[in-house]
């Protein structure tokens, strides 16, 4: 990916604007890792109610800035209390969460490919 795309990503990022990604990083989607699923649940065990979600699902991962070594994936839930899809959007880098953002425009790209998640929907304390 070229520097000028990323920069503009930043700056849409930064704006609170969300640019659709690029062909590349649509190509880059691997299925999220064990380790990445267990991770997001375990960042999430003790901050909410566990099985308040009656559908949970996770995003492939894509790699964002391969210089960087960034990645990102998203999580779609929906609760009892609304049965509308929630987005959360996620930025990787060394396995560290880098940055979260709710309702994040790039989790509703169509290219972007979901999976159950389980591990969320019947998550326990």
């Amino acid at each position: 990916m070229k520097f000028r795309s990323l920069a503009y990503a930043a700056l849409m990022a930064q704006a609170g604007c969300q640019a659709p990604a690029p062909q590349s990083v649509a190509d880059s989607q691997r299925p999220p890792s064990s380790s990445v699923r267990h991770e997001y649940v375990d960042a999430l065990r003790g901050t909410i109610k566990p099985g308040n979600f009656v559908k949970a699902e996770i995003s492939s991962v894509v790699l964002l800035n391969p210089e960087k070594q960034m990645y990102a994936y998203c999580t779609r839930t929906t609760e009892r209390s609304n049965p509308n899809w929630s987005y959360i959007g996620l930025g990787l880098q060394h396995d560290m969460i880098l940055h979260l953002r709710r309702n994040d425009d790039r989790c509703h790209d169509k290219r972007l490919r979901y999976y159950d998640f389980p591990e969320l929907r019947n998550m326990k304390y």
